[in-house]
């Protein structure tokens, strides 16, 4: 799409999580930030933050962290650490030394702080430990990675005891509350989606080695992960469960809040104050109440629609009587491409209408086998049209967003 043929500087329903460049977008969520910073104003802080995707974990926490940063009350990465599946303790200790050397680099006046020997004795660990990685063929500095989807698939060389990495965390923080950040470090862990990407045994294991080192001294922690993530630490990381400060379970914005910030997108991006949205308020609602609040649905699916649809000399506004049978056949579109079968097609326009449900409820409503029910519903989950989330002994099932869209049948 382009849009500075719109007059727009730049693409304003991005989907990336908000940056330091980009917090006045930030809209909503006033209870939760209030109580937030209180705890941000202690020391030794081990936040939890958990929600939908979607929904702005991310962005949630970058607003919190940067705004600390620009008080000087802590030192914290621009970037977050995406843990990825199967990285061990020694893994997501290098990957945060590397990520807090890298952004002492980039601190302006920083020659005191890269002649200090701390920092140089771990810039030199680190640099010895990437080395290593991309010889091994993994580049865990790059803050994401490639793993399948059994954990183990790729064993990942110890090269320096979690101890020795612990005491060059340790040292950095000192570093840096000498330069006056006199809270000390913050760090966020992004990615903890049990389920999704880790096993439960997975997430049991890398809370509990890393339990420890969260307790640094002057080392502070969020912690971004799916639903249930507080729930998960609360009745299988004992050790961890005793030391949480705070938790937050970010809902969606508001609906009386979605126009505010539709507004600073606009305002934020736009090149002239005679600029105008072409799409109507009414679309943007129609597909707030369709996905939950999900914004980073809300503004992907606006972004196709546009890139479908005409919008220039005779179609300057896109209203909702245009927009909804194009996002039906979008979604009906996507979800074709996996040649979903006939016997497929009923059971997921059936879960559409009753989400989340087990095989054994469907298979209830529809009048067949359990074990019939089943076998359709893991097709479609590997044919991504449907995703499962474990509870106890259940398995619940749960259609994706495009089918959402090209079953559902929804009125505002």
């Amino acid at each position: 799409m382009d849009w500075q043929a719109f007059g727009f500087k730049d693409d304003h329903l991005q989907t990336t999580p908000l940056t330091k460049s980009t917090l006045s977008l930030f809209t909503g969520h006033e209870a939760e930030v209030n109580i937030c910073q209180r705890v941000l104003a202690g020391r030794n802080v081990r936040l939890v933050i958990e929600g939908a995707r979607g929904v702005g974990t991310t962005s949630f926490a970058n607003y919190l962290r940067f705004n600390q940063k620009t008080q000087k009350s802590y030192f914290t990465p621009q970037t977050e650490i995406k843990v990825e599946q199967g990285w061990r303790l020694e893994t997501l200790l290098a990957a945060i030394i590397s990520n807090f050397i890298r952004e002492i680099e980039l601190l302006e006046a920083n020659e005191v702080l890269i002649s200090d020997e701390r920092f140089q004795n771990a810039k030199s660990l680190s640099v010895r430990i990437a080395e290593t990685y991309r010889s091994f063929g993994i580049d865990i500095f790059g803050f994401g990675g490639s793993y399948g989807k059994q954990p183990g698939v790729v064993s990942q060389p110890v090269i320096v005891p979690s101890s020795t990495l612990g005491h060059h965390l340790e040292d950095l923080i000192r570093l840096v509350q000498t330069a006056g950040y006199t809270h000390g470090a913050l760090f966020q862990l992004n990615n903890l989606d049990i389920g999704e990407i880790h096993s439960e045994a997975e997430m049991k294991y890398m809370l509990n080695a890393l339990r420890d080192y969260i307790q640094i001294q002057g080392s502070n922690w969020f912690f971004v992960g799916d639903n249930g993530f507080r729930k998960f630490i609360a009745q299988h990381v004992d050790r961890m469960d005793d030391i949480i400060s705070h938790e937050v379970s970010l809902k969606p914005i508001a609906i009386d809040d979605l126009p505010e910030m539709i507004n600073r997108r606009v305002n934020f991006f736009r090149e002239s104050t005679k600029v105008n949205l072409p799409i109507d308020q009414e679309v943007f609602t129609y597909l707030y109440h369709i996905t939950n609040g999900r914004l980073r649905y809300v503004f992907g699916l606006i972004s196709r629609l546009l890139n479908r649809l005409y919008v220039g000399d005779l179609t300057d506004k896109i209203t909702l009587d245009v927009a909804k049978p194009m996002l039906v056949a979008l979604g009906r579109d996507r979800v074709s491409r996996a040649d979903i079968t006939t016997n497929e097609e009923h059971i997921l326009s059936h879960l559409v209408s009753n989400f989340p449900m087990t095989a054994t409820q469907i298979a209830k409503n529809i009048g067949k086998s359990s074990q019939y029910s089943g076998r359709i519903l893991t097709n479609l989950v590997d044919k991504n049209l449907v995703s499962i989330r474990q509870n106890g002994r259940d398995k619940f099932y749960t259609p994706v967003m495009d089918a959402i869209i090209a079953y559902g049948n929804y009125e505002i």
